[in-house]
């Protein structure tokens, strides 16, 4: 049976040349770790190394000697745990190193044994310095792209930019779910989650609660029978947005459902909600019948393209378009490294935005939403927006103001909100 350094070993390599999804390759992984010590180490050991990956290459960098500045592959990532262990993780440096030395035989590579054991122990010696030194480059001290740097401080200045990542430093393990009240009354619903020792705060959202350390989802017999779907506390305030008791409603990019289903509990009428993925059709199908919302149309559709049958047809109109997702850094880490095309994805988002508005009945609402902070994504698509569609004006009755960019802190991601209304 693999050990956990090794489990963590082979999922970062298969992040960093696979390309995986962290989140999915470690749910995985776990599986086959009954033990909920291993699998807290396990899960520390990858989310941390990718959170401080540019951080941990500048240590071996300095630490290393001239002829293995940069070492690669199998050394590289081994080095990255042992360096994280020592320096985020309490491990002591002994541990480290000889576990590390341990790793690198057992991968084959015997031959890299002392040069690991060097740098790991010159880290340790030199652990102080090579703190200060980081400070002096943003990249490096925040473990972000150089690019992601310049686009953020250029947006938030540099206190921003250095209060917004401070922010991501220590990431809440908070869940927000919300309470199916078709299923049954508040009190039932907190017994049964008493009764599986989830303790649940109230937020000031309706039927919006909090878990403070979070739990096993999937293990929890009332998100099995339907009581509740997770969401995050942002969509949900969007969903909210779009409330009316008889309400023909349009999510033109549902998954995961978050907000799907919170419209659906919200009204008696049609939800029809889209996605262009079909596997992710089949999810939501799933969790749709799971909560028992019969008023819940699924089906595959691109929102890039234009439904003509759908053309003035929907009181409110949901567009949470897809994004860079720099709002979702905290629990995300590997976005920070991840290039993405601004203009390519600012059209995607303007054409599924113009479809929306194109929706909606006269008098009718739509919101625009993204988990980003770049706000070439969020206040400056919508402002070009209303400026060339003047049938859809602001509805400033939603925040003080009409659009609000929640930046991230510790409990809650980034995700920005526009409330726009059809005239007539």
């Amino acid at each position: 049976m693999k050990d956990s350094r090794t489990i963590a070993y082979e999922l970062l390599q298969d992040w960093e040349e696979k390309k995986t999804f962290p989140n999915l390759a470690l749910k995985t992984a776990l599986r086959s770790t009954p033990d909920p010590r291993e699998r807290g180490f396990i899960t520390a050991l990858v989310y941390g190394v990718i959170e401080k990956k540019i951080t941990l290459d500048y240590y071996i960098g300095q630490c290393a000697n001239n002829k293995a500045a940069s070492p690669g592959g199998a050394v590289r990532s081994v080095l990255r745990l042992g360096i994280y262990q020592m320096f985020y993780m309490r491990v002591p440096a002994s541990a480290a190193c000889n576990t590390s030395v341990e790793l690198i035989k057992r991968l084959g590579k015997s031959r890299s044994a002392g040069f690991v054991n060097a740098v790991l122990r010159r880290c340790d010696r030199e652990r102080d310095t090579l703190l200060q030194l980081k400070k002096t480059d943003f990249s490096v001290r925040y473990s972000i792209s150089a690019g992601l740097v310049d686009l953020l401080i250029d947006q938030y200045g540099k206190n921003g930019f250095c209060s917004i990542m401070d922010s991501l430093s220590h990431p809440s393990a908070a869940v927000y779910i919300y309470h199916n009240f078709k299923k049954g009354d508040e009190s039932d619903f907190l017994s049964l989650m008493q009764a599986e020792n989830i303790l649940l705060s109230k937020t000031d959202l309706p039927h919006l609660f909090k878990s403070e350390s979070g739990f096993s989802i999937e293990d929890s017999a009332a998100f099995r029978t339907g009581w509740f779907h997770i969401v995050g506390y942002h969509s949900a305030l969007a969903a909210l947005m779009l409330q009316k008791k008889n309400a023909r409603i349009l999510d033109l990019c549902a998954a995961p459902g978050g907000k799907t289903f919170i419209l659906a509990a919200l009204t008696e009428g049609l939800v029809q909600a889209y996605d262009i993925h079909p596997h992710k059709v089949e999810l939501l199908q799933k969790a749709a019948s799971r909560l028992g919302h019969s008023n819940v149309e699924i089906r595959q559709g691109d929102a890039a393209r234009q439904n003509t049958a759908l053309m003035d047809s929907a009181d409110f109109v949901l567009c949470d378009v897809p994004c860079s997702g720099l709002g979702m850094m905290g629990k995300k880490p590997d976005i920070k490294y991840k290039a993405y095309n601004s203009s390519a994805l600012c059209a995607l988002q303007y054409q599924i935005l113009e479809n929306g508005a194109s929706y909606l009945k006269k008098g009718g609402r739509l919101v625009y939403s993204t988990c980003t902070i770049d706000q070439r994504e969020n206040e400056l698509l919508v402002t070009a927006f209303l400026k060339e569609h003047p049938e859809l004006m602001p509805d400033e009755t939603a925040f003080d103001g009409f659009q609000k960019c929640f930046l991230p802190d510790r409990d809650q991601d980034g995700f920005y909100i526009a409330v726009l209304k059809k005239k007539g």
